[in-house]
């Protein structure tokens, strides 16, 4: 029963689009903290999501830490993929810096902007996996 449970396989794909999960859930907590308005029953929806977001994300540790789930030619793509989504996220960093420097951006506006950046980066990293996975590069 143990050695069939090992074998059961998930979709890489499903698997990497999986991932943006708790990146929008984080966005969404991020969303709630920055408002001005303030109603006590906020604070248990913020809770749940920032519980939800951190138990998903365990989770998907877990999993791939106690399964196999990467074959040798998924994970040539994954060190293919993160290799690109690496390069783009030191562009849009080095960018968001330069402009925080010049402008008069406020902290919430720089929260917004990290955020929105990790949830791109994340969605492109699938759509990445995705496309190098299916051409077999």
């Amino acid at each position: 029963m143990k050695s069939e449970a090992k074998r059961k396989t998930i979709n890489l794909r499903a698997w990497m689009f999986l991932k943006i999960v708790p990146a929008a859930l984080l966005l969404l907590y991020y969303w709630m903290c920055a408002r001005t308005d303030f109603h006590t029953s906020y604070l248990y929806v913020q809770s749940a999501v920032l519980a939800l977001a951190g138990g998903l994300f365990a989770y998907q540790l877990y999993y791939a830490k106690h399964r196999d789930i990467f074959d040798e030619f998924a994970r040539e793509n994954l060190k293919t993929t993160d290799s690109i989504c690496l390069k783009i996220a030191c562009e849009v960093l080095v960018l968001a810096a330069v402009l925080c420097v010049f402008s008069d951006f406020s902290g919430i506006v720089v929260g917004y902007a990290l955020l929105i950046g990790l949830l791109v980066l994340t969605v492109a990293r699938a759509v990445l996996f995705t496309l190098i996975d299916k051409r077999g590069m």
